[in-house]
């Protein structure tokens, strides 16, 4: 019996390339995209050959080349587990509500060391206006200041300053989860975790690099420095080289660059990132149990997740002041992706979140989390080998946010006791609770023999260490200057009561 010929046959070479030059035509993306808008499933590839392309009996592999060819670069699409192409309608975060932070760092070649840290600068940008400033010198120590010719004004402020760990730290904390951004912003994070690493910390925030997004959007501009782009867009010269007049020459263009992206059709973050490299490698999300719409879905809220592999082992578990932002970064399409980054997307199958109230309760779950699972990778770099710093505040009621926007939460601190949390509802009548934990805990009458867990334990050291490295930005009572139970009750029922409470710093009573 004869057989009729596969009409797939016929798509042969020529065909072929005649066929993938047309279907790169934007016009094909749009019937596509118009195809999959009308459907509320995904579709496969082959149906996708025989209803938008109109032909008919191509093979299942051929169909999903085609397709793959067509919509390559088309950040509209993505391809589930099922290997269904659905829209990805707003994927991603805007990059008008993306948190970004300026950096620059002046550094000096001394006797003693090669390109010394003396200065730091950054501005957090938060919805088209900065937010937040930081700023420092760095003490190199007498005598080599002393063998440097630095102008008078450079060098007592240099002597004045702060030990370089303690810099670095506080501008790592400053930092959180934003996009960091500088001239040559690479350079400038190696510079910084070579300290961080001694501190067991690394920073793993997504960058744009100034550098990069000049030869992208002004190819024929080629600089040599940041003063060519300065003079380019005729910015205030810089005649001294400080930090805080280049942090501001670096919001200036940041601001033209994004007027300039967002002309070329670049609205969210994501797509800046993938834009200022070349020759990304886009990450394959087919072996994953999750597609590019889940990370739409995650909320930017503080939280901590554990990331799976296909064995159901988990291997990772980290913390996120914002959870869509720290997770998605695993996914940005980033030439400069670490290593240990490398290493998650390798073995990832699935991952699980959970949000909860501040970055304190994040860092207390991922904490007991950790313990709990042991993941492979957290054993090599995390929590638990985190150097604790301590200030003298030792007894305290610390007042936080809560996952229910009704209610806040308070931790109680006592030297040789466990931490007490307590949840309570900002109009709660019946303050009973507190009172009852302010008694047992800060009585001077009640002696304390309590024995720790090493879970415990790890939790007073978390505390401690994240009180005094934000005690300038949090709302806590010091129940070591507060006169009584009654004056201290006050304070909480003012704090609670108050809807504007938790934008004031104004409990810090010393």
């Amino acid at each position: 019996m004869k057989r009729g010929l596969n009409p797939s046959f016929f798509i042969g070479r020529t065909c072929r390339v005649t066929l993938l030059r047309a279907l790169i035509n934007h016009t094909m993306r749009d019937k596509i995209y118009t195809y999959l808008k009308s459907q509320k499933v995904g579709v496969a590839s082959n149906e996708l050959v025989e209803q938008v392309f109109k032909i008919k009996g191509a093979s299942p592999n051929i169909s999903e080349k085609l397709v793959q060819t067509a919509l390559d670069g088309d950040r509209r699409f993505a391809v589930d587990e099922r290997r269904q192409w659905r829209i990805i309608e707003n994927g991603g975060i805007p990059l008008s509500e993306a948190e970004f932070v300026f950096l620059s760092l002046l550094t000096i070649n001394t006797v003693e060391r090669p390109k010394a840290l003396i200065e730091i600068s950054a501005q957090k940008l938060r919805g088209n206006k900065i937010i937040d400033s930081f700023h420092t010198f760095i003490n190199l120590g007498s005598f080599e200041v002393s063998t440097i010719p630095l102008p008078p004004d450079l060098a007592q402020e240099i002597k004045g300053g702060v030990r370089v760990e303690n810099a670095v730290h506080s501008l790592f904390n400053f930092f959180g989860e934003a996009v960091l951004v500088g001239y040559d912003i690479r350079a400038s994070i190696n510079q910084l975790n070579l300290i961080l690493n001694k501190l067991n910390e690394t920073i793993e925030n997504p960058s744009l690099c100034l550098k990069y997004l000049t030869k992208k959007l002004i190819p024929n501009l080629n600089p040599k420095s940041l003063d060519d782009v300065v003079s380019f867009f005729k910015l205030p010269i810089m005649d001294v080289r400080r930090t805080e007049k280049e942090v501001c020459a670096i919001a200036d263009i940041f601001s033209k660059y994004h007027e300039l992206l967002k002309k070329q059709g670049f609205n969210m973050l994501e797509e800046a990132l993938e834009f200022q490299y070349p020759n990304i490698e886009y990450v394959d999300f087919s072996k994953y149990a999750f597609d590019k719409s889940f990370l739409r879905t995650i909320p930017q809220k503080p939280g901590v997740y554990r990331i799976i592999n296909k064995g159901g082992e988990v291997i990772y578990v980290g913390k996120a002041k914002n959870l869509k932002v720290r997770i998605g970064s695993y996914f940005w399409n980033t030439a400069d992706r670490l290593q240990k980054i490398a290493d998650l997307l390798s073995n990832v199958y699935t991952i699980e979140y959970e949000v909860v109230g501040s970055e304190l309760a994040a860092m207390l779950l991922e904490y007991r989390l950790i313990k709990q699972y042991q993941p492979k990778i957290n054993q090599q770099f995390e929590v638990h080998e985190r150097a604790a710093t301590y200030g003298n505040l030792k007894n305290f009621i610390l007042l936080s946010s809560s996952l229910n926007e009704e209610s806040v939460e308070l931790f109680f601190v006592k030297e040789e006791l466990p931490i007490q949390r307590y949840e309570v509802l900002k109009n709660a009548m019946n303050l009973s609770g507190i009172e009852r934990i302010i008694a047992e805990m800060y009585s001077e009458n009640i002696q304390h023999s309590i024995a720790f867990s090493d879970v415990e334990a790890g939790e007073i050291d978390i505390v401690l260490s994240w009180v005094d490295t934000n005690k300038d930005h949090i709302n806590y009572i010091n129940m070591d200057t507060v006169c009584d139970k009654e004056a201290c009750l006050k304070l909480v029922k003012d704090y609670i009561r108050d809807e504007e409470t938790l934008q004031k710093k104004h409990f810090r009573l010393l």
